[in-house]
């Protein structure tokens, strides 16, 4: 009986937080844009579904830019201009998606708490077209919690962490093992 009783216990504490939406003092909660994309522009969403590790927020450049913390349980979009974009997850580990975005569309990149060795490790799926998310990502994008950065936080963020954002640009651009962590989005991957 008592085994029983540990079994439900730790069965109900995984479903908990399992639930969990992240926080951080970086990004706080918002209403979803309306309207659509600038026809200048091109828009990524960063989507975090998972609830677990609710309490590692994932830190997501573009370059040497930081573009905000992937927190469980929402996304956050990113708009910038068309082109070539290089973005960097850092969590235990460092991921990058290389991007080549047209105007006019809307990307998706889906981040994912994997076990680690110390704290979580992420992983950055980019939602490519015919890929197994491509038909899930809007109604994914519909259940979780709009984010914004906080302008001042993210600037302090930055300047704090931008001589280590600078060392992996240069990685992901000329080591010869960047393709090991490194996944792709095209302009046709974009809606």
């Amino acid at each position: 009986m008592a085994r029983r009783n540990v079994v439900v216990f730790v069965a109900v504490l995984v479903f908990i937080l399992g639930g969990c939406a992240g926080s951080s003092k970086y990004m706080v909660t918002s209403e979803p844009p309306k309207g659509g994309i600038p026809q200048d522009k091109a828009v990524v969403y960063f989507l975090r579904p998972s609830g677990f590790g609710f309490a590692i927020n994932f830190q997501v450049w573009d370059r040497n830019r930081f573009i905000g913390l992937s927190q469980a349980k929402s996304y956050f979009a990113y708009v910038c201009d068309p082109g070539d974009h290089l973005f960097l997850g850092i969590a235990e580990n460092k991921v990058a998606v290389a991007a080549n975005l047209s105007p006019g569309r809307r990307y998706y990149i889906i981040t994912e708490p994997r076990m680690g060795g110390w704290k979580a490790r992420l992983a950055m799926t980019p939602v490519t077209k015919g890929s197994e998310e491509w038909d899930k990502v809007e109604a994914m994008r519909g259940e979780l919690v709009y984010v914004v950065p906080v302008e001042e936080e993210v600037r302090m963020w930055s300047s704090a962490k931008k001589v280590e954002a600078e060392a992996l640009v240069d990685f992901f651009e000329k080591n010869q093992d960047r393709d090991k962590y490194t996944t792709r989005l095209v302009p046709e991957d974009g809606r």
